[in-house]
C-alpha cells in the first residue's frame, strides 16, 4: 500500500515538473546548454516537487490514521467492556483471549476502513497540492533559471528612436562601449586577457544592426588582409575590412598592440580622414563604418604578461577613444554557471578559488593569470565529468613553477 502512495507521489511530482518547465521553456532554451539545462531543470524540480509532496501526503495520512486509531480504541474498549460483563461471574483465560480477539478485529476493521477512505481521497488530495506543489516547482525553475538565463540588457544608442535590447550576458562596460561608438569614436578596448573584449564588439554590431568583421593582428599580418590584392589573374580579392569600410559595419581589429607599427600606421589615414587608398583605389567610408579594437596593454609595450606587445605610436592612440575592461566577475560567474547547469555548487567552487589566485598573483605582482576564461572552461569540464580538483589542475594552475605554486599558495599534491 505504502507503494501504491509513493508511486502516486512519483506521478504527481512529474507531472507537475513537467508542466512548469515547459512553461519556463523559452526563457531556458536561450540557454548555453539549453537540452542539459532543461533535463537538469527537470529533474531538480520533480525531486524537490516529490519531497514537498511526500511530506503533504505523509502529514495527511498521518492525520487519518490517527482519527482511525481513537476510533478504534474506542471500538476496542467496548468490545472487551462487553465480555467483560458477560463473563463477571468467571472471568476465564477463555474469555480474556476473546476479549483481546474481538479488540484485534476491531481495530483491523477500522483501519481497513481508514485506508479506504485514504485511497477515496487520492483525487482530492491531488487538487489539494496542486497550487503547493506548482509555487514549488517555480521557484525552483526561477532559481535555475536565474543560474543558467542570460539577462536583457537594454541601452541607449545614439541616433536610435528608443532603447535597444540585447539578449545574452553582457559585460558591465557595454553601454559605455555604444556610447562612444554611437557617438562617431573610434574605440580602443584594453584590458586584460578573457575579460569579453571581442564579444562585446559582436555585440556592439547587433545593437546597431550592423554586420560584423573581425581580424586578429600580429607582428606579420601583411598589408594585404587590411586592404586587399591583386592576384596573377588581376582580380581584386576585397577583405573583411573593406566591406565594412565602404559597405558599412562593425569592424574589429583584435589584438591591436601586437600589430607591426608599419601597417598600423597605413590605417592612420583612414581612421581620421574617413578616407583609405586599397588596392584598387581611394574609397571613402561608409556613414555606417564603425571600429573597435581590442588591446591587452596601453600601447607602451610588453610587460611581465604580456611580452609579445608593440609600442604603439602615439599618433595611431590618438586615433581611438579608450574604455577600460576590467574583469567582471558577476559575468564571469554568470557564464561559468550556464557552462554547467548541472553542476552549480562545483562550479561556484571553482570560480572562489580563480578569484583567490587572482587576488593573490596582483597582490604580489606574480607574472601570472588567472582569467574569466579559466573559470569558464573549467566549468565546461565540470559539466563533462571532470572533478573539482581535476577541473582545476588542468585548466587554472597548469604548468606554472614551483615558485609560483608557493607563492599562490598551492599545496605540491595539486600539481
Amino acid at each position: 500500500m505504502w507503494e501504491r502512495q509513493r508511486t502516486e507521489v512519483r506521478q504527481i511530482a512529474g507531472a507537475i515538473a513537467f508542466e512548469t518547465v515547459m512553461r519556463y521553456g523559452d526563457a531556458l532554451a536561450r540557454s548555453p546548454h539549453a537540452e542539459k539545462t532543461m533535463e537538469a531543470t527537470a529533474e531538480r524540480v520533480a525531486t524537490a516537487v516529490a519531497r514537498a509532496v511526500a511530506g503533504e501526503r505523509v502529514a495527511h495520512a498521518e492525520e487519518i490514521v490517527r482519527s482511525a486509531r481513537s476510533a478504534a480504541l474506542e471500538a476496542a474498549t467496548g468490545a472487551a467492556e462487553d465480555v467483560a460483563e458477560k463473563t463477571a461471574a468467571r472471568l476465564t483465560a477463555e474469555a480474556a483471549a476473546a476479549s483481546l480477539k474481538a479488540a484485534r478485529e476491531a481495530v483491523e476493521e477500522e483501519l481497513k476502513d481508514a485506508w479506504e477512505a485514504f485511497e477515496e481521497s487520492r483525487e482530492g488530495l491531488r487538487r489539494s497540492l496542486g497550487r503547493f506543489a506548482r509555487e514549488e516547482a517555480a521557484r525552483v525553475v526561477a532559481e535555475i533559471a536565474a543560474e543558467t538565463v542570460p539577462p536583457v540588457v537594454e541601452v541607449r544608442v545614439a541616433g536610435a528612436p528608443g532603447p535597444v535590447r540585447l539578449g545574452g550576458h553582457a559585460h558591465a562596460v557595454l553601454p559605455d562601449v555604444l556610447l562612444a561608438l554611437g557617438a562617431g569614436c573610434h574605440v580602443l578596448l584594453v584590458g586584460p586577457a578573457g575579460t569579453g573584449k571581442s564579444m562585446m564588439a559582436q555585440q556592439a554590431a547587433e545593437a546597431f544592426g550592423q554586420g560584423f568583421h573581425a581580424l586578429s593582428l600580429g607582428p606579420t599580418t601583411p598589408m594585404s588582409k587590411i586592404f586587399g590584392y591583386y592576384d596573377a589573374h588581376g582580380h581584386y580579392h576585397a577583405t573583411p575590412f573593406r566591406r565594412a569600410f565602404e559597405d558599412g559595419g562593425l569592424m574589429l581589429l583584435d589584438e591591436l598592440d601586437s600589430g607591426h607599427p608599419g601597417l598600423l600606421a597605413e590605417l592612420n589615414q583612414a581612421l581620421s580622414l574617413r578616407s583609405c587608398a586599397f588596392a584598387d583605389g581611394m574609397v571613402t567610408a561608409h556613414p555606417d563604418f564603425r571600429l573597435v579594437a581590442t588591446a591587452n596593454t596601453y600601447g607602451t609595450g610588453g610587460d611581465r604578461q604580456y611580452v609579445g606587445r608593440q609600442a604603439l605610436d602615439a599618433a595611431t592612440l590618438d586615433r581611438f577613444t579608450i574604455i577600460d575592461v576590467p574583469v567582471d566577475e558577476d559575468l564571469e560567474e554568470l557564464i561559468a554557471l550556464a557552462h554547467a547547469p548541472a553542476r552549480p555548487d562545483d562550479t561556484r567552487r571553482v570560480i572562489a578559488e580563480v578569484r583567490r589566485l587572482r587576488a593573490t598573483a596582483a597582490e604580489k605582482r606574480l607574472p601570472v593569470m588567472f582569467s574569466p576564461r579559466a573559470a569558464i572552461d573549467a566549468a565546461k569540464l565540470l559539466q563533462a565529468g571532470a572533478s573539482v580538483e581535476q577541473a582545476v589542475r588542468w585548466r587554472v594552475v597548469r604548468g606554472m613553477s614551483a615558485a609560483h605554486r608557493s607563492a599562490l599558495g598551492l599545496a605540491e599534491d595539486e600539481e
